[in-house]
């Protein structure tokens, strides 16, 4: 059933996108010639819609291939997803006729209450897939406020279209891109996280800042690393931030391990305890080190095996 769902999605969105661009209006002049700026503005219109659209296919195709059936209330939610989506043709249109205050009004609403059906389902999806309660929680949270983030945004940029209709217009391309962007890097991160066991996520959830340094170097190392060719299946490059993450907990160590000297009582207990804590994640992450280098070598040696299983044939 989740097969027919998904094809069933893909073909009207293949289907949404013919349509808006078999209706971009080409205009002509009084010699016939084509209206080159009223084509170049009707494309760059254009491209603001499939953005969003093929960005809308990108994320629920991500959120899709993580569960194995569909629940009738995602599918409900999912139906309702196209139908608002099979609108976006005609509120192209409308734009690109007619840039005004109104069309940009109406093109933004519907963009929102699509990005509002389509997030929602999103998240039902993430948590259908995840079994770890502690886990789903944490995520769903995560999603939770990137929504509010990117609604919220929205609306701004709703009201802000009001007044300033062509930097509205470009703030619409850039929403989507920036979001493609974020789920790709919440990919990559998923695919680090499927190399640690559920207590090792844990910890990476609660030291994740200090891991990365700071959001910003997170971001851009993760979209770096997701750019590289076999990225998902080269566990070499994840040796870094291993390499980080362990030397993180060492500074937490030594850290407390200096003002234990000078506490007593329970501040003393309680130090303790935490220093026991990082002792034994530090012991975990010296065994996911010795699982990676030991695939890293696996895959290494595949090449090799398989000429010496050749050479054994002849």
């Amino acid at each position: 059933m989740k097969e027919r769902v998904v094809v069933f999605g893909d073909a009207i969105i293949a289907i949404i996108l013919t349509i808006i661009v078999l209706e971009l209006p080409i205009q002509t002049a009084a010699n016939g010639a084509v209206d080159m700026y009223s084509l170049l503005r009707a494309v760059g219109i254009y491209f603001i819609s499939f953005c969003f659209v093929a960005n809308l296919w990108f994320q629920t195709g991500y959120a899709f291939n993580k569960i194995e059936q569909v629940k009738n209330k995602d599918l409900v939610v999912y139906l309702l997803l196209l139908f608002f989506l099979s609108l976006v043709p005609s509120a192209t249109r409308l734009l690109i006729e007619d840039t005004t205050k109104q069309t940009l009004l109406i093109y933004g609403v519907l963009t929102l209450i699509v990005t509002l059906v389509m997030r929602r389902l999103i998240v039902a999806l993430t948590s259908q897939s995840l079994k770890d309660e502690e886990q789903r929680k944490r995520r769903v949270n995560e999603l939770n406020k990137q929504d509010m983030v990117s609604i919220g945004f929205r609306v701004i940029v709703l009201i802000f279209g009001l007044f300033y209709v062509r930097p509205a217009l470009i703030i619409y391309l850039i929403l989507p891109i920036m979001a493609f962007l974020q789920n790709i890097i919440d990919r990559e991160e998923d695919n680090l996280l499927a190399t640690l066991d559920d207590q090792q996520q844990a910890d990476y959830f609660q030291d994740r800042n200090q891991v990365w340094g700071n959001s910003v170097r997170r971001y851009s190392t993760l979209l770096r690393d997701s750019m590289k060719a076999n990225g998902d299946h080269d566990p070499e490059r994840w040796k870094q931030v291993m390499a980080d993450w362990e030397g993180h907990i060492n500074n937490e160590i030594n850290e407390r391990k200096e003002r234990l000297t000078s506490l007593d009582g329970n501040d003393k207990r309680r130090v303790e305890n935490e220093i026991d804590r990082l002792e034994k994640q530090k012991q975990r992450m010296a065994m996911q080190k010795a699982m990676t280098e030991r695939r890293l070598n696996q895959q290494k040696d595949m090449p090799n095996q398989r000429l010496e299983q050749q050479k054994e044939r002849k």
